[in-house]
């Protein structure tokens, strides 16, 4: 982040503003965001079977209910052993990043389409452990 911020800050030539305000000059999003975003697409094509069968075993997808679910989730969440392989891995952040995109995101009919829509995404309440407040002696809160 911060190489990206200092390639702005020379492109532009302004010491001032802040990283998000030379991301909004220059019609960018951080190289996080980007990163949350190619995950959606992954997860897009794991939906609609586009993805390959290396990637589309990373995430278990869900049988649709019979009824009307609120909460009903398209993935299922892995059981959680250690953070290595539970809390920090893909198969568990692919789902979290799938259920916090806007459902017009999701129903895109194609991944056309659904790669122009995710340009335009900016992640909220982002689940991830970068985004995390950590406090000494205490953990990520």
């Amino acid at each position: 982040m911060q190489i990206h911020e200092r390639c702005l800050r020379i492109i532009f030539s302004d010491k001032q503003s802040s990283f998000e305000t030379l991301l909004e000059k220059d019609g960018s999003v951080s190289i996080h965001n980007r990163n949350l975003q190619i995950l959606a697409t992954e997860m897009y094509k794991v939906k609609n079977n586009l993805s390959t069968s290396i990637i589309a075993d990373l995430f278990e997808q869900r049988n649709e209910p019979h009824y009307n679910i609120r909460n009903w989730s398209q993935f299922s969440l892995p059981a959680i052993r250690t953070v290595y392989c539970g809390s920090e891995s893909i198969s568990l952040l692919g789902p979290k990043i799938w259920n916090i995109l806007p459902e017009k995101i999701k129903n895109a009919s194609s991944l056309k389409v659904f790669k122009t829509l995710i340009k335009s995404w900016k992640p909220e309440n982002c689940p991830c452990r970068l985004c995390r407040i950590y406090v000494q002696n205490v953990g990520f809160v």
